[in-house]
């Protein structure tokens, strides 16, 4: 179990224990809460998506033309940010056992397009102009990963980060003897 899973299973557990408790005891989990707000990302799903590249450079001004084509391989992850839950986004009602958990929306938490994923198909120059440069080469790859960004909201990977982290918090919660679990999404604010 990675540290960021421990801390909400300590989260959680707290909220139980300490739900009905002193002010001391409330303060205390406050502070926990307040430590939680640091933590890093919850990585929910990966997706694996090839991309294909391409360009052509065919100018009035120029004579003969250039093209170029690349496949790629991205490597995607998806999740919640942990750092925006609070103490009042957990609401336990302990005689009906059942509480109520309210995440942030799920984010494109990093896209990784190695080097070693990336492959040149096709490359055709003519006579009269010259190769494609690194930097030209290196431009075209920044703008296929921008196109995979954009295109994020049509892949289904978000909502399968929150169908994820959803049924990860609702078991957890029917392990500590919920009988009624509730996990919902909602933005959060940021706070500047």
């Amino acid at each position: 179990m990675t540290s960021n899973l421990k801390t909400i299973v300590v989260f959680i557990l707290l909220s139980v224990l300490l739900t009905g408790c002193d002010n001391h005891l409330e303060e205390s989990l406050k502070t926990r809460m307040q430590q939680m707000s640091e933590m890093a990302d919850f990585g929910s799903v990966e997706y694996t998506v090839k991309k294909v590249i391409k360009a052509s450079d065919v100018q009035w001004y120029t004579v003969g033309d250039r093209k170029i084509l690349f496949t790629c391989t991205a490597y995607l992850k998806a999740g919640i940010d942990i750092g925006k839950l609070s103490y009042e986004d957990v609401i336990i009602d302990k005689s009906n056992k059942s509480v109520e958990v309210t995440l942030p929306h799920a984010k494109l938490l990093s896209i990784n397009m190695p080097a070693e994923a990336v492959v040149l198909e096709y490359s055709s120059v003519s006579f009269f102009r010259s190769s494609f440069s690194a930097e030209e080469r290196n431009e075209l790859l920044k703008q296929g990963e921008a196109d995979i960004i954009a295109d994020v909201g049509n892949m289904g990977i978000l909502t399968d980060a929150e169908s994820n982290a959803s049924d990860f918090f609702s078991a957890m919660l029917y392990q500590l003897g919920f009988e009624k679990v509730t996990v919902k999404f909602e933005d959060k604010e940021e706070v500047l």
